[in-house]
């Protein structure tokens, strides 16, 4: 397959699996919520890193990779259920603590501008939560082995299609999560917070019982 075919290849692939709504669009849009456009890019971007990771891995073993962690597909899930409902109940936790929601505001304030000041723990945390689930490895895996890429360079395309799909529709998410959240007043901004964090719980759940 030409490299420019493969980069098309890759941006639909990349394009389809970025835009499904899961655990990881609703911590972004959540996060993008609590602490604001730029921290939200730095998650998105962290997503998107994790995705091109997992492009690159696909591309190079095509469904041998797949086909490992289809051996696994159990444990692996569940172990991608215990790392979100661990986010979940934290996140929950934290707004329980808040005394009444005058203290949610001011707090959600100052934890955004601290937040936006460490665009790398955002970063690091959603290259972390994405990378805990690596079954989309297996969904790469299908597309790079049905297209057949041959040689170095369709699989670099294929790979970078992958990346900047993922990278322009969290791009995209988060900074429309971010300014859309400066018109909303506190008390909404909490509800979608607790709202976002027990869908998350649930989806964990999901995964435990689909085992």
């Amino acid at each position: 397959m030409e490299p420019s075919a493969a980069l098309l290849a890759g941006l639909v692939a990349g394009l389809a699996i970025a835009a499904q709504v899961g655990a990881v669009s609703l911590l972004l849009v959540e996060n993008a919520i609590v602490a604001g456009p730029r921290a939200a890019v730095a998650a998105g971007m962290g997503v998107a890193t994790a995705d091109l990771v997992f492009a690159v891995i696909a591309a190079v073993t095509g469904g041998a990779a797949g086909a490992a962690l289809s051996s696994h597909e159990a444990e692996i899930r569940i172990a991608a259920a215990v790392v979100l409902a661990a986010i979940a109940v934290h996140g929950l936790l934290a707004l329980v603590s808040e005394a009444d929601d005058e203290a949610v505001a001011a707090a959600g304030t100052a934890v955004a501008a601290g937040r936006r000041d460490r665009a790398r723990v955002h970063y690091a945390r959603f290259l972390a939560i994405t990378g805990a689930n690596p079954l989309t490895i297996a969904s790469f895996a299908a597309v790079a082995a049905s297209l057949s890429l041959a040689g170095p360079a369709a699989a670099i395309a294929f790979a970078a299609g992958v990346g900047g799909a993922s990278a322009a529709w969290h791009l995209m998410l988060t900074l429309a999560a971010g300014h859309a959240a400066r018109r909303i007043t506190p008390r909404v901004r909490r509800a979608l917070a607790v709202g976002g964090r027990v869908a998350v719980l649930g989806i964990a759940v999901h995964l435990t019982l689909a085992v």
